[in-house]
């Protein structure tokens, strides 16, 4: 029972990993980040022109293929995620042959899962996932990494800026929910530190560091690769997400044929026949 139940975590992690990530466009040609010394400019001027690249939209579909590693354990599937802007990420998984596997749904109060090979499914709050995945994470969070725009429900306090290996960094000391989305299970928010180095020619995020206040083992790193430019904006083509904790995990992603702003349905029905997941964190399960 319990490797099943470690089974059933695994492919939430992955749901919600595949969430992190950026986006591609299979347009025009990449740029290269620039060779010349880099003038130095103060946080206002860099976390400014990162905000007026980010991406604006009402409506996301892509599909993507997927490298996940945890230890010697690979997993490949393929899928498709499709995004409501401030509202609803939901990610379909197959494997080689074709058949869905498994949904998930996530919104700004809520997790659902469920699992078409084995009928089961799962519905939830973000703190009992948070719990397993050994991490800091809610709905703002995933939807920045998704796409590659900055925490914007959270405040930004005690920040500097750097240049580091040809790129600007940029460094926000301390980073909580803003008053206004916080919720009443939220007495005592977290505190973030993140570092965020911009690709000097486009402003746009090569590499993303998110921890925890006085949790150092605990990080989550996702690395944009190959911008690739769609009606002006810019978009990375492959992405490595490492997460730091007990168990460190890889995963290695490529995402294709992207749309913008066409409506989308998010359809997710619990069948009565399917059987309900309690999951609970007990790191002694195998």
């Amino acid at each position: 029972m319990a490797g099943c139940m470690n089974k059933y975590r695994n492919i939430i992690l992955l749901a919600l990993l595949t969430a992190l990530l950026g986006m591609v466009s299979s347009c025009k040609s990449t740029r290269t980040t620039l060779k010349r010394p880099l003038k130095e400019y103060g946080f206002n001027y860099l976390y400014s022109k990162m905000l007026e690249n980010q991406l604006e939209f009402n409506y996301l579909n892509a599909k993507f293929s997927i490298r996940y590693q945890q230890g010697r354990k690979v997993t490949n599937l393929r899928g498709q995620l499709r995004i409501k802007k401030d509202s609803i990420t939901w990610i379909s998984f197959s494997p080689a042959l074709g058949i869905e596997a498994a949904r998930i749904m996530m919104t700004n109060d809520s997790v659902k899962f469920i699992n078409r090979l084995n009928k089961t499914y799962f519905t939830g709050q973000y703190h009992l996932l948070a719990e397993i995945l050994n991490t800091t994470i809610d709905y703002s969070i995933l939807q920045s990494m998704i796409i590659g725009n900055d925490l914007t429900q959270y405040d930004v306090n005690k920040y500097k800026a750097s240049i580091d290996g040809g790129l600007y960094r940029i460094t926000i000391l301390e980073r909580k929910k803003l008053k206004k989305f916080l919720r009443k299970s939220e007495d005592n928010p977290k505190v973030l530190i993140q570092n965020i180095w911009l690709d000097p020619s486009l402003f746009k995020i090569k590499r993303v560091e998110l921890k925890e206040l006085g949790e150092d083992n605990k990080k989550l790193v996702v690395i944009y690769d190959d911008y690739v430019e769609i009606d002006g904006k810019y978009f990375p083509k492959h992405l490595l997400i490492n997460i730091s904790s007990q168990k460190p995990i890889t995963i290695d992603v490529d995402f294709q044929k992207i749309e913008m702003d066409n409506s989308l349905k998010f359809p997710f029905t619990i069948s009565k026949k399917y059987k309900e997941l309690e999951l609970t964190n007990n790191p002694d399960e195998k």
